[in-house]
């Protein structure tokens, strides 16, 4: 058990979500930061301010219900997750607040857990140097709904952000992030930069090489710093339907997208993106190299679709696909005022 900074009170859940199964109740008659919880556990107090990750579940098929409070890291960088799920399936996280750590709510490998009603705000890691910089990530996990939550104010990298490949920032056990859902969050004004002024966060970012099969449903996703909703190279089959997406990319170092497109094979429809400083729908143009040989299947058999974008800065609609024209991306039905290359999008 790590240092106590704060000792809180705590009972039993007598609520269990949806999907996921009862466990015993936790006994134990206090918890501190960093404590790895094993049962069904619901917060009575606040808990914090917490220097080496809040709590960790270490269970699965268990609810941890915040019940309104807060957990809440130091203003120093390195203090890890709010809430850590390693490797563990059916948890659900709900109701309270997770701030002031390099990521909010980390679900690291495992599958199947659900985060919902949660505020992640300010949840800042310093880059390099410290983990995550998300305010709720997915990392090499498949199956997790993360609905109705806040995304306030997190980075260097993403308000939510799905993760299959390990790197520096995002170390992990590398696997599959398939068949996740994000749906009806808030994910607003995650505008923190990198060091270096090197400002590159995103409102929903899905990294290179991510499975097919996520959906992007109906968030508000608005004001963050480099694109509202961002897909990288290699992403494919993933699903970016009526979100609305306002006022991204005016923080970043470059101006920003409403919904930018590396990948391939995914679909973008009935979305509204207005106001966003660069581009309002862009789909980015596949690399060559060596020049001559085949392309790489990034931005290629897009479907975009039913959406209505306006007002954005520079193209409401663009693919940078010019030659050949739109390159096999499917442009139809959409609203806009303009569009390039206007030949193949309608």
């Amino acid at each position: 058990m790590k240092t106590t900074l704060r000792r809180l009170a705590l009972a039993s859940s007598l609520a269990v979500g949806a999907g996921v199964l009862a466990a015993p109740a936790a006994h134990a008659a206090g918890l501190s930061c960093g404590d790895t919880i094993t049962a069904n556990t619901t917060l009575t107090a606040n808990l914090g301010p917490c220097p080496n990750n809040g709590l960790v579940i270490g269970a699965d098929n268990i609810v941890l219900n915040l019940n309104g409070h807060t957990i809440s890291g130091t203003p120093a960088p390195g203090d890890g997750a709010g809430v850590l799920i390693p490797g563990h399936t059916g948890v659900k996280v709900t109701n309270g607040t997770v701030t002031a750590f390099d990521g909010g709510v980390v679900i690291q490998n495992g599958g199947g857990n659900t985060v919902t009603r949660i505020v992640a705000k300010g949840n800042v890691g310093a880059s390099p140097g410290t983990l995550y910089g998300d305010g709720i990530a997915i990392e090499g996990s498949s199956g997790n709904q993360i609905t109705q939550n806040s995304a306030l104010r997190n980075g260097p990298f993403s308000g939510i952000g799905i993760y299959q490949n390990s790197d520096s920032d995002h170390p992990f056990t590398s696997a599959p992030a398939v068949d996740n859902l994000v749906k009806n969050n808030t994910v607003q004004n995650n505008v923190a930069c990198r060091e270096g002024n090197f400002c590159d966060n995103d409102g929903i970012r899905i990294e290179p090489g991510v499975s097919p099969g996520n959906k992007i449903y109906t968030n508000k996703v608005t004001g963050n710093g480099l694109d509202g909703i961002s897909l990288f190279g290699g992403v494919n089959g993933t699903n970016v339907s009526g979100n609305t997406v306002r006022n991204n990319g005016f923080n970043g170092a470059v101006p920003g997208d409403g919904i930018r497109v590396f990948g391939f094979n995914n679909t973008i429809a009935s979305n509204i993106v207005n106001g966003n400083a660069q581009d309002g729908i862009s789909v980015g143009r596949r690399s060559i190299s060596p020049p001559g040989s085949l392309a790489p299947p990034n931005g290629r058999d897009n479907t975009i679709k039913f959406n209505t974008a306006t007002r954005n800065g520079v193209h409401d609609l663009y693919d940078s696909n010019i030659d050949p024209p739109c390159d096999n991306n499917r442009w139809t039905n959409n609203s806009f005022v303009v569009a390039v290359p206007a030949s193949c999008i309608s």
